[in-house]
């Protein structure tokens, strides 16, 4: 399975969330393609790689969001565990599965990352806003089959055998064929 174009597809997400989705107009700054690529990791990488990728988005998602360090690599890695526990006796990698999958380990990312910051920083001003918080479901909602699918065609392009097989192209097998 591949890991490296999902670090840099992570990247670069990242960078369009923190610099070009927030010049956007209305409901279409609030868009999350990052977080339905942690879900994707979540689904359909195995186990040690997934954490792996897992804990480096939410270690770029730290150094960009500045809140608490070590906050969104905890809160995604408890994510992958979950995913993987309960991949196990349901089938969570199937298209009808992957919004609510979504919106669900949205919904738990968000109340644990806020159970989080309430226990560091009891004096702090509470976030949680059920507007906002339906707001980005919604959008989530919108996007997470299109990205499914892109991520899927990312992860069966990119694989080893296919970079090996675009790097060293067969040639004509019967090399004593007359092409006359």
């Amino acid at each position: 399975m591949p890991c490296a174009p999902f670090i840099l597809v992570a990247t670069l997400l990242l960078i369009l969330q923190t610099s070009f989705f927030p010049g956007l107009p209305g409901w279409f700054a609030k868009i999350d393609p990052l977080f339905v690529l942690v879900v994707f990791v979540s689904v359909r990488l195995d186990p040690y790689r997934g954490a792996l990728l897992v804990i480096y988005i939410g270690m770029l998602t730290d150094i960009f969001s500045g809140i608490y360090s070590g906050l969104h690599p905890v809160t995604y890695l408890a994510l992958h565990f979950m995913i993987k526990l309960l991949s196990r006796p349901l089938v969570l990698n199937e298209p009808p599965h992957q919004i609510p999958l979504v919106l669900a380990s949205y919904i738990f990312v968000m109340g644990l990352t806020h159970m989080i910051t309430t226990l560091l920083s009891p004096e702090a001003i509470s976030l949680w806003s059920w507007k906002e918080i339906i707001v980005r479901l919604l959008l989530l909602a919108l996007i997470t089959m299109p990205l499914f699918s892109l991520y899927d065609y990312i992860m069966n392009r990119l694989s080893p055998k296919k970079a090996l097989q675009i790097l060293i192209k067969p040639g004509n097998k019967n090399r004593f064929r007359d092409d006359f």
